[in-house]
């Protein structure tokens, strides 16, 4: 009896805890509701479907703006943007992501993206072509 207590209760802090899956790094968690969501991104933006990681990334930043992965959800969504050759968009969400992430690892290389940016943008270079195609 004590033992089964032990295994039910053993098996109810793991998923408090957040139990994960996958491998490969998938930053899937079983009672994160934007866990498929960031997947779906992630495998677009990778296969170079940059549209479908920019609906799947504004999803999360826009119905889970306080979850775990709204972080990299906006700078990926930045990225994504930034692939089209959208770069006014791409612009808008890197200085998002700042403004909502100061501290984040990936801050200093968001802000270096925002200045380069900013440049192409004065020099006329934002196409907002929708090509999907990478640089």
């Amino acid at each position: 009896m004590v033992r089964k207590r032990f295994l039910w209760g053993a098996m109810i802090l793991l998923l408090l805890m957040g139990c994960t899956y996958g491998g490969g790094g998938m930053k899937v968690n079983v009672l994160n509701p934007a866990a498929p969501l960031y997947d779906e991104g992630m495998d677009a933006y990778n296969s170079g479907d940059y549209q479908r990681a920019i609906t799947a990334f504004s999803d999360i930043v826009r119905y889970y703006p306080n979850n775990g992965l709204a972080d990299e959800a906006t700078f990926m969504l930045a990225q994504s943007y930034e692939k089209t050759g959208d770069y006014l968009d791409a612009l808008r969400h890197y200085k998002l992501f700042v403004s909502r992430y100061p501290n984040h690892k990936w801050a200093s290389l968001a802000n270096k993206k925002i200045k380069a940016l900013s440049k192409k943008i004065e020099e006329g270079q934002n196409g907002r072509s929708g090509s999907g195609q990478g640089k």
